[in-house]
């Protein structure tokens, strides 16, 4: 079995938000406040996610920050107004060369989309894609999306597993039954957390800014240098606590991260092992677990004492063999 590093805790790592919105379709703020907000809390890059209506702009970039062209597309609903339908998350791919012209500034879109039958997520996906986008699978769960629905579609590179706007909603903002879902099935997807920030109550003193993210190990803080690593899952996501690396020698995999409650290693079809100090309950920082065969994939999530999460993405096993 080959070794390899997933996260590098040499390497620096670019926080960024991929799922926001602005008065550009049904956020409160405008788009320079909303970039100010993140830049405040220390991101390193945002993508404006508008609904329908796509931003690519580089008014906003600096040296030490980058927004990324794309938009969250949506309007496809089995039943209208009552069936919760699906969004998804399009980011643009500089290193794609697209099949149709790609989508410019401002550039918006009709909704709703008509149900033309099942096929039509499918058909959306593969239109984002031929206009040279990577596309999210957002909020499954705050669409009640079907497991059974979700994996018969494919073309989408990662799921959303955390939505940090959804957490004052009847639904969950939890994901990663979805993504094990579809890993089960053989998707080899990467997980997702965002704010989906809109910031619609501005007195409220719950800020949807800052509650979900990605920190990504980019060559580069540019925005090919960003998809590239989301691309390669070069990232862990995170609603608070941090991982700093994650790799696999020997045989072994091992995490190290801030300091959490619990480290728990995600694998199938085969259980990985759940980490706590059961005893002293002191925190802990670090975990390995031996990769046993029949494995499939593993992932890792570290639970610090506020529950806040940090999930790494999956590690796909027989990508480690020998002479692959």
């Amino acid at each position: 079995m080959k070794d390899a590093v997933y996260l590098d805790k040499s390497k620096r790592k670019y926080k960024g938000n991929l799922h926001t919105h602005t008065t550009w379709s049904d956020g409160s703020q405008e788009a320079e406040d909303v970039v100010a907000a993140f830049k405040a809390k220390g991101y390193d890059f945002i993508s404006i996610t508008d609904h329908d209506i796509y931003a690519r702009t580089a008014d906003y970039d600096t040296e030490s920050f980058v927004v990324l062209p794309g938009m969250e597309r949506g309007g496809l609903n089995l039943v209208p107004d009552e069936d919760p339908g699906y969004h998804f998350g399009v980011l643009d791919d500089p290193t794609m060369r697209p099949e149709k012209e790609r989508f410019q500034h401002l550039q918006a879109f009709e909704v709703p989309i008509p149900w033309e039958g099942p096929q039509s997520p499918q058909k959306l996906i593969d239109e984002m894609k031929a206009h040279g986008n990577l596309v999210i699978f957002n909020h499954p769960e705050w669409h009640l999306t079907r497991f059974e629905d979700m994996v018969q579609y494919d073309g989408f590179f990662a799921v959303e597993i955390y939505n940090h706007a959804t957490e004052w909603t009847p639904s969950s903002s939890y994901g990663a039954a979805y993504w094990d879902h579809a890993l089960q099935n053989g998707k080899r997807v990467f997980g997702i957390a965002a704010d989906d920030s809109h910031e619609h109550d501005q007195g409220s003193k719950i800020s949807e800014y800052g509650g979900g993210w990605v920190c990504v190990e980019a060559e580069e803080p540019t925005q090919q240098g960003i998809i590239t690593a989301l691309k390669n899952g070069q990232f862990y996501s995170s609603s608070g606590p941090e991982i700093v690396d994650y790799r696999v020698e020997n045989g072994v995999v091992h995490v190290e991260c801030s300091p959490c409650q619990y480290i728990m290693f995600k694998a199938f079809p085969l259980r990985g092992p759940f980490l706590v100090e059961r005893e002293t309950g002191e925190l802990m920082s670090s975990g390995s677990m031996k990769i046993k065969q029949g494995m499939q994939y593993i992932r890792v999530e570290c639970v610090d004492e506020k529950g806040r999460i940090a999930w790494s993405n999956p590690i796909f096993v027989a990508d480690l063999a020998e002479g692959k």
